[in-house]
């Protein structure tokens, strides 16, 4: 169960993780310009849907008897969570393709991690979260073909 535990936490505070796509998307929030407030409360609500799954995958941690910190752990050496795994491009395209690049190396991560864990609870929660990513992903990519193409 340690293993399982130690991929949530990755999960949760990892390079690759819920804390920092719930940070870059409340800065994609604070710096798109007004002019843009459809893509603006999008990026909100997909910061409140993240939000939702940082404290779903923490309490698992908490389950899985590790401590919900915002780090990841590898070969006995923890590191905590950093804002420098941001992306702090202004430039809206860049900020669009940056946010779906956030989804799809999630997915991959949970799927990845589907593959291998063999508890049906565990699996269920991170096949409700790749869910949700994909709902993301189709609503970036409608404003991916209004702005970036």
């Amino acid at each position: 169960m340690e293993e399982y535990g130690l991929m949530i936490l990755d999960n949760v505070g990892g390079m690759d993780s819920k804390v920092s796509t719930i940070s870059q998307y409340m800065y994609n929030y604070i710096i798109i310009d007004d002019s843009f407030r459809e893509l603006k409360t999008l990026f909100l609500d997909m910061a409140k849907d993240e939000m939702k799954h940082l404290n779903i995958l923490m309490t698992l941690a908490l389950t899985l008897n590790m401590n919900p910190r915002w780090w990841t752990c590898l070969n006995d050496q923890c590191c905590y969570w950093s804002p420098s795994y941001l992306n702090y491009s202004r430039q809206i395209t860049n900020i669009i393709i940056n946010a779906l690049e956030m989804e799809y190396k999630m997915i991959n991560k949970l799927l990845y991690q589907v593959n291998i864990i063999d508890d049906p609870k565990i699996i269920s929660i991170l096949n409700q979260i790749i869910y949700d990513n994909k709902k993301h992903i189709t609503l970036l990519k409608k404003w991916e073909t209004k702005l970036v193409r």
